[in-house]
């Protein structure tokens, strides 16, 4: 079941300056950057409430990185999609005080775009080592298996 987008509106309004619209994905947020964590902390202790992150995605969009927060509310039996952009090279603002489930999502996501990760308990990365390219920016070429075997 979709949320309904005027009740999001109306739950946003006065914490940030949102576009909420129904796409075939579901409804989607999309707000400035930095006022993410204050809309996900708001719609987590609103009457919607998605109390769940069910997980947080990157995507390189070949002008910046667009994160997706996708959220569930089971007393509502609804999902939400909250979007925000950062550029290349950006600070990604942890929100691991509003969804603890976010601690392992943004580290990755982090280290796999090239993003600064902020306000994180443990910012160190998870995947790869120092010195390794953002592997899922599409400026970096795709290894073949013998570059892979042989690093």
């Amino acid at each position: 079941m979709l949320p309904d987008t005027t009740v999001v509106k109306t739950v946003l309004t006065g914490v940030a300056q949102v576009e909420v619209t129904a796409t075939s994905l579901g409804v989607v947020v999309r707000v400035p950057h930095e006022d993410t964590a204050a809309v996900l902390s708001a719609l987590k202790s609103s009457d919607l409430g998605f109390v769940m992150l069910v997980d947080l995605l990157g995507t390189d969009t070949d002008e910046d990185v667009e994160l997706t927060y996708h959220l569930r509310s089971f007393a509502r039996d609804e999902e939400l999609y909250v979007k925000c952009s950062l550029p290349y090279d950006g600070v990604l603002h942890s929100v691991w005080n509003v969804y603890a489930s976010a601690l392992l999502p943004e580290r990755e996501t982090a280290e796999l775009f090239g993003l600064t990760l902020a306000g994180h308990p443990n910012p160190a990365r998870l995947l790869t080592t120092d010195g390794e390219e953002p592997l899922l920016r599409r400026s970096v070429p795709i290894r073949t298996l013998k570059e892979v075997r042989d690093r």
